[in-house]
């Protein structure tokens, strides 16, 4: 190596680390990142108390990771480092085999665990005189397993929701939905762990027909909102699936709705409790569609109850103890029932057999994904 060739090297190593470093306390800090869909941590001031334990050492690396210049720019390259190996999985994101889908791994819960949960459902089955249906959304990993990466270990192989059904006890009845969902490579966005609006509409005539609103599968016909036209009113979304994972070369999904604003009749209204008081609310947030969580464009997004109206419908009321699955999938429970109230037990602490005492509900159906059905810590409120 020429003396001339080691300057250049020794020149250029000095000017990336210094010059990074220079960056780093020149660009203004960034409050979130778009790309990660998350706060990013920000410089916090030391104290005696924090340089003693050594937390401000913790805070300060977190700090230095999060605001490193062109910080979404490599996370990017690394991920497409890794494919270029050859890897198929980045930060817990196995990246599909058609190069478009992204799946996020799924942890399979303990027997323990799982009896626990399922437990509190067969609780809130015992403690209530009205139906109590019990359903969960399979994984991604588990509907499009055609497209994972060979041998991929950290999957939804169906036998979580297998065991959950097999705790059930009397006074529970579980709806199974993943034949419904099964190798159907629309039921779910790319980009993110969502199911779309086909999905939820596919998901929504089998819970129906499960709870006895409609008899067999062909007599879907007879569902108010049958032949009405898939509407897109988005082609730019990125789910988190796709934040966490890099990919930078998958295409962004669309977002579509089937069920109009107001209802296939005009007379759907909605009342949602964002904060905990009644406002007037709607089925989509057009505004949502213009920040990264476009998802939110579905009811606006996670609050603790939120309650539509339809006159019309044949059915009575419905009580459903949701996560962000229900969101997209209310407008189709609202054509049938007369109302709908979606309750998330992350955000509201109030007793369920008063809530259904008070409010006259005729059925409840407890829906979660079965990812979020084995790590939610607020399962055990539905025993109280």
């Amino acid at each position: 190596m020429s003396k001339k060739y080691s300057v250049f090297i020794t020149v250029l190593f000095c000017l990336f680390i210094f010059g990074f470093g220079i960056f780093q306390f020149i660009l203004p800090d960034r409050d979130f990142s778009d790309q990660e869909n998350r706060f990013l941590s920000q410089f916090k001031a030391p104290t005696a108390d924090t340089l003693r334990t050594g937390k401000f050492m913790e805070d300060f690396e977190d700090y230095i990771t999060d605001q490193f210049p062109l910080r979404d720019q490599w996370i990017q390259l690394k991920a497409l480092s890794e494919r270029t190996l050859g890897k198929q999985e980045n930060n817990k994101v196995y990246f599909g085999t058609d190069g478009q889908t992204l799946f996020a791994q799924f942890n399979t819960p303990t027997d323990e665990e799982l009896s626990q949960r399922v437990g509190f459902v067969n609780s809130l089955g015992d403690n209530l005189d009205v139906p109590v249906y019990f359903s969960l959304v399979p994984d991604k990993t588990f509907v499009q397993s055609e497209l994972l990466p060979a041998n991929a270990p950290n999957v939804d192989d169906g036998s979580t929701i297998s065991g959950a059904e097999a705790l059930c006890g009397d006074n529970v009845t579980y709806i199974d939905l993943r034949w419904v969902l099964g190798n159907d490579r629309g039921a779910f966005y790319r980009t993110d762990h969502h199911w779309t609006t086909m999905g939820a509409q596919k998901a929504g005539q089998a819970l129906l027909e499960g709870m006895g609103l409609i008899q067999q599968a062909e007599d879907l016909k007879v569902l108010g909102y049958q032949g009405l036209p898939y509407t897109q009113v988005s082609d730019s979304f990125y789910g988190t699936t796709y934040s966490s994972s890099g990919a930078g070369w998958v295409e962004p999904d669309s977002i579509c709705t089937v069920i109009p604003e107001g209802g296939a009749q005009g007379h759907i209204t909605v009342t949602g409790y964002p904060e905990g008081t009644p406002i007037e609310s709607s089925l989509y947030h057009p505004e949502k569609l213009e920040v990264k969580d476009k998802y939110a464009y579905f009811l606006g997004g996670n609050q603790p109850l939120c309650v539509i109206q339809n006159p019309d419908a044949e059915g009575g009321k419905l009580l459903v103890i949701r996560d962000s699955y229900s969101d997209s999938l209310a407008p189709f429970l609202a054509e049938e029932f007369q109302e709908v109230h979606l309750f998330d037990l992350r955000y509201n602490n109030m007793p369920l057999k008063q809530y259904v005492a008070d409010n006259g509900i005729d059925q409840v159906l407890v829906l979660y994904s079965v990812s979020n059905f084995s790590t939610d810590i607020n399962l055990f409120k539905l025993a109280h």
